[in-house]
């Protein structure tokens, strides 16, 4: 066992054998033929994923746990292990179509880690994670209000929240609830990929003032608000991602 643990790395490590086996069963693994494992900490999700025959590749920041983990698992053909850190890791030589990605991510660059993961144009089939449960909240658009985050989101990817995992199921417990997501991504919005880094500056600019209303942001930003199909009273979180395509569309005339 682990006895030390790196706060500064964000390490919370599931001992929940319950819990483990829940979010096993709820990676969807047809036509999967990689899986990735980001932050496999001491292996205790890494063992059920091997036990699927499909190869595993784990991405481990922390040096100190690569002995750990090539102890346990080196003898399983089907195990690779890249001790890098995930945000500088080049993932288009990882994953394919055909690749499912998981992970208990830190809780300090979970954000960061999705984001990355949606904007690097990466081809995979899911991704499954555990992340902050209000993080999660901020990710998915099915609440009634939109983040920026999420609509960043949206525009790659379906983002559920599949359930949520009490702090006891960790150790060291965090001081917050977790939360299992399913991100699924689509091409729906493949014709406006040039058009992305334009509309995250739109976005960027409207969620800076978040409570107000959405016309001081587009009189900012030099948009007629007259020729919007909704009301320039409403705030930045009132709209869809439709809704801001109609302001960059506007504002790219």
């Amino acid at each position: 066992m682990v006895k030390k643990f790196k706060k500064s790395l964000g390490q919370n490590f599931l001992r929940d054998g319950v819990v483990l086996d829940k979010i096993s069963s709820s990676i969807n693994l047809s036509n999967c033929k990689k899986i990735i494992e980001i932050g496999p900490g001491d292996g205790a999700l890494t063992r059920n994923l091997l036990a699927n025959n499909l190869p595993v590749t784990v991405i481990e920041y922390d040096r100190d746990l690569i002995p750990r983990l090539e102890s346990d698992f080196s003898q399983f053909p089907n195990f690779s292990i890249l001790n890098e850190d995930i945000l500088k890791v080049d993932l288009q030589h990882l994953c394919d179509k055909n690749s499912v990605i998981v992970g208990n991510l830190p809780y300090n660059i979970s954000s960061q880690i999705i984001l990355k993961l949606l904007e690097s144009s990466v081809d995979y089939q899911s991704a499954t994670f555990l992340i902050q449960k209000e993080l999660a909240h901020r990710f998915c658009t099915s609440s009634k209000k939109s983040t920026k985050i999420s609509l960043l989101a949206h525009f790659f990817s379906d983002i559920d929240q599949l359930f949520d995992v009490s702090p006891d199921a960790f150790i060291p417990q965090p001081k917050v609830t977790s939360t299992l997501i399913r991100i699924m991504p689509h091409k729906r919005n493949f014709d406006r990929l040039e058009q992305y880094m334009e509309l995250k500056k739109i976005l960027e600019s409207c969620f800076a003032n978040p409570r107000k209303q959405i016309k001081k942001s587009l009189i900012h930003l030099g948009v007629s608000f007259e020729k919007l199909s909704f009301k320039s009273s409403s705030r930045p979180d009132d709209l869809a991602l439709q809704d801001y395509f109609e302001i960059l569309d506007i504002s790219e005339k």
